[in-house]
C-alpha cells in the first residue's frame, strides 16, 4: 500500500491506513466463505487488493480528498443519479453501504475478469455490508489528515504541477491503478514505459461511467471551470513534428511543421537536450496560455535536409484523426470529405444498416459500390488519381481481411458519418439473442451481446440503431441489470464501456 502513496507528504491519519487493510483482508476472506456461489470469491492476492482500495476508498471520504465526490457529481451530470443502479440516490455524507457497494460492482470486473455481475447480487451485497460495518467503525478513531489531499492541494500554476498529480491518480490512485495495469498488460506486455502511460493517463475512458484520469483530476482540483475544460481536453493531444526556431532554459519557441503553426513550450530545464533547428517529434497539452511536451520526444539534429512537405503529406495519409486536433483547415476539408462518402454510400445502400449473410457477399457488394463511385468520376480526375496514388490497375481496390471476406456468420456495417463503416460480425447471433426479448438468451447469444456492448470499435450510434429495431430486453438480461430498470440504463451501458465515443472525435478519412 505504501507505495502508492505520494512521496514526501503524509497526514494525521496515513499511519492507521495499513493496520486497517490487514484487519480488512481478513473480514473479506471470511465473509465470502459464506458465499452462495463462488461467482465473485477471491483469491487470497485479490482479496488483498481489494482491501486495499477499500481502505483507500474510506480515506478518501473520510478526508474529503475529493476522487468520490468528483466521480458522483458526474454521474449527476450524466444520468441524475450519484450511483447509478444503488438501492438508494438520497445524498448522505461519509461512508455509505451504497457507496461501498456500488464501488464493489465497478471493482469486481477488475479482479475477476470477464465477470458480469448483478449490481445487487446477493453475495456482492453480503461482502458490500460486512465492508461497510468494518470501515464505518474503523474511521471513528482515525485523525482526519491525509498526505494524498496535501498532494493534489499543493499549487497548480504550472503544466508540469499538473502532469504529476495525474501520472499518481492515473497509476496509483484507488479508482485507476487496477485499469491502469490491464492497459499496460494490453498495450505493452505489462511494461512500463512513457508513452504507454501517457496514453493510458490523456485518452483511456474506464468503468467509472466512461471517465478517465483526466475527468477525475478536473473535478478534483481546485481550479477554474476555463482550466477544468482545458485540461479534460487533453485527450486531443497535439502529436507532431516540431522544428525549434528559439531554444532557452525556460521555453522553445517551435512551428509545427504539419500545421505551420507557432507554439511556445514551457520547459524550464537549465541542462536540457533541446537545440536550435531541430526536429522533434511528440505531443503538446495547453496550460494557463503556454504548451508542455506530454510524453517522450524524438529528436533530429538538421545536420541532413529534411523535406517538410513529405512529412506533413506522411501525417495527412497515416494520422489524418492526429492532424484534425490541431489543423483547422484541413479538419474543414476531412469533415467535407467524410460527409460526401457517407452521403454516397447511404445513396448506394438506401440505409445506414446493411446486412450480409457473409464476408463474400460483403466484399463483392463493396468492389461493386467503390467501382460505380470511381466510374461517375469525370475522366480527368480518375487519370489524375491513377498518377498521384500509382493504381497500377488504372482503378482503387479495396482490401479487406481474409477472417473477415470468410467469415459467415451474417455481418452487419452500420454507416456512421463520423466512424466510417463499422462493422459487427458473428451479427446473426447477436440478432438471435435480442429477439428473444430476454427470455430464454443462449450462452452463445449473451456473449454476442455483451461483445457487441462493450466492444471499444462499436459506437453508442450503432449499438441504438439496432436495438432500436430489434430489442434491449435481452441486453438488459445479459448485463444483469435488475428490474424495473431505470430510464438511464443504456446510456449508462454505453458510457462504461465506450467512453471514449463521447470525446470528440474525427472521421478516419484522409486527405492528400
Amino acid at each position: 500500500m505504501r507505495r502508492y502513496r505520494p512521496e514526501g507528504l503524509r497526514g494525521a491519519g496515513d499511519g492507521h491506513l495499513f493496520r486497517l487493510c490487514k484487519a480488512l483482508q481478513k473480514l473479506l476472506s471470511d465473509t465470502q466463505c459464506s458465499f452462495r456461489d463462488g461467482t465473485l470469491r477471491l483469491r487470497k492476492p485479490e482479496t488483498t487488493i481489494l482491501a486495499e482500495i477499500l481502505v483507500e476508498f474510506a480515506e478518501d471520504v473520510h478526508n474529503g480528498i475529493g476522487l468520490w465526490e468528483a466521480y458522483e457529481r458526474y454521474n449527476r451530470e450524466l444520468f441524475g443519479v450519484a450511483l447509478p443502479f444503488a438501492r438508494s440516490d438520497e445524498p448522505a455524507k461519509g461512508v455509505t453501504l451504497a457507496k461501498v457497494q456500488h464501488l464493489l460492482w465497478i471493482v469486481s470486473p477488475e479482479l475477476r475478469p470477464g465477470l458480469v455481475a448483478s449490481p445487487h447480487h446477493g453475495d456482492l451485497a453480503r461482502l458490500a455490508e460486512a465492508a461497510h460495518a468494518f470501515l464505518v467503525d474503523a474511521f471513528h478513531s482515525v485523525p482526519r489528515g491525509s498526505g494524498i489531499r496535501a498532494f493534489l492541494e499543493s499549487p497548480n500554476e504550472w503544466g508540469w504541477e499538473i502532469k504529476r498529480k495525474l501520472i499518481w491518480l492515473g497509476t496509483c490512485s484507488y479508482m485507476f491503478r487496477l485499469h491502469f495495469g490491464d492497459y499496460l498488460a494490453e498495450h505493452n506486455r505489462g511494461r512500463w514505459n512513457v508513452s504507454t502511460v501517457d496514453d493510458f493517463l490523456c485518452q483511456e475512458c474506464t468503468r467509472w461511467s466512461g471517465l478517465g484520469a483526466i475527468d477525475i483530476l478536473a473535478g478534483v482540483l481546485a481550479i477554474s471551470d476555463e482550466d477544468r475544460k482545458q485540461l479534460r481536453g487533453w485527450h486531443e493531444r497535439h502529436a507532431s513534428f516540431y522544428r525549434l526556431d528559439g531554444v532557452s532554459d525556460s521555453h522553445l519557441d517551435a512551428t509545427n511543421v504539419v500545421s505551420r503553426q507557432p507554439y511556445r513550450i514551457r520547459i524550464d530545464m537549465p541542462n536540457h537536450p533541446f537545440k536550435q533547428e531541430q526536429l522533434v517529434f511528440g505531443s503538446v497539452v495547453p496550460w494557463r496560455g503556454v504548451w508542455y511536451w506530454s510524453g517522450e520526444q524524438e529528436m533530429w539534429d538538421r545536420t541532413a535536409p529534411i523535406n517538410e512537405g513529405e512529412l506533413r503529406e506522411t501525417m495527412k495519409r497515416q494520422s489524418s484523426q492526429i492532424v484534425c486536433r490541431f489543423w483547422d483547415e484541413y479538419r474543414a476539408q476531412v469533415l467535407q470529405r467524410a460527409a460526401s462518402l457517407h452521403a454516397a454510400s447511404l445513396a448506394y445502400h438506401g440505409t445506414d444498416l446493411v446486412i450480409y449473410p457473409d464476408g463474400l457477399t460483403m466484399a463483392a457488394d463493396w468492389q461493386k459500390e467503390l467501382r460505380a463511385a470511381w466510374e461517375s468520376q469525370p475522366r480527368d480526375q480518375i487519370e489524375q488519381a491513377i498518377r498521384k496514388h500509382g493504381l497500377k490497375r488504372g482503378k482503387a481496390e479495396m482490401e479487406i481481411p481474409a477472417d473477415l471476406r470468410e467469415h459467415d456468420g451474417g455481418i452487419g456495417v452500420f454507416l456512421s458519418p463520423v466512424e466510417g463503416r463499422e462493422i459487427m460480425t458473428g451479427f446473426d447471433t447477436l440478432v438471435a439473442g435480442l429477439r428473444r426479448r430476454g427470455h430464454e438468451v443462449t450462452r452463445e447469444e449473451e456473449d454476442a451481446i455483451q461483445g457487441f456492448i462493450e466492444s471499444d470499435s462499436i459506437s453508442p450510434a450503432f449499438v441504438r440503431r439496432v436495438v432500436a429495431e430489434h430489442g434491449s430486453e435481452s441486453v438488459r438480461t445479459a448485463f444483469r441489470l435488475p428490474e424495473p430498470v431505470p430510464e438511464y440504463w443504456l446510456e449508462y451501458l454505453l458510457r462504461r464501456h465506450k467512453g471514449h465515443f463521447y470525446r470528440r472525435r474525427y472521421p478516419a478519412v484522409a486527405v492528400v
